[in-house]
């Protein structure tokens, strides 16, 4: 359940759009885990997500899911076996390095992927009854504009990067 965590010193924090994008993704997320325990995934749990989330089709390494999800290789390792230990993914060796192995969803893997997948209708139907179709593509457009600047620019941008800002 998402919960803000508003104090520091005895004050309440103020609210930064950092804290507001993840507290936005923890609400909407928090509604993935009870859609799967009704569906039977009763042992699934939020910080599952982030290995199926970085899955790619043909398998990808403990080392780069954990490198995607910003996590060390010893958390993702832990998650992905308790993952195995499950039956939602299985470890295979890999064909482009003997010495590696990928991680793949199990045919269970792929139903609890299915079932997330399922609730994305639902939720994307709530947020446009929220804010309006065009609110919504607006949404969409300012996050995408906001990921790319700073994928491409880890710092803030100067005048001399030729950037013009929004208005």
């Amino acid at each position: 359940m998402s919960t803000r965590i508003p104090v520091l010193a005895g004050q309440e924090r103020p609210d930064n759009l950092v804290v507001q994008l993840r507290e936005a993704f923890t609400a909407l997320n928090d509604l993935v885990v009870p859609h799967l325990v009704e569906r039977g995934f009763t042992d699934f749990r939020p910080a599952h997500g982030a290995v199926f989330q970085y899955l790619d089709d043909t398998g990808t390494t403990v080392s780069t899911l954990a490198t995607r999800a910003q996590m060390t290789k010893q958390a993702m390792a832990e998650l992905v076996g308790h993952l195995e230990r499950t039956g939602y993914v299985v470890r295979v060796p890999d064909p482009d390095d003997r010495r590696a192995k990928r991680v793949l969803p199990t045919e269970r893997g792929r139903a609890v992927v299915d079932a997330a997948q399922q609730l994305v209708p639902e939720i994307e139907e709530r947020v446009e009854r929220l804010l309006g179709a065009t609110r919504l593509s607006q949404l969409r457009a300012d996050l995408e504009v906001i990921r790319a600047d700073f994928a491409d620019h880890p710092r803030s941008p100067t005048p001399e990067d030729g950037l013009e800002t929004a208005r």
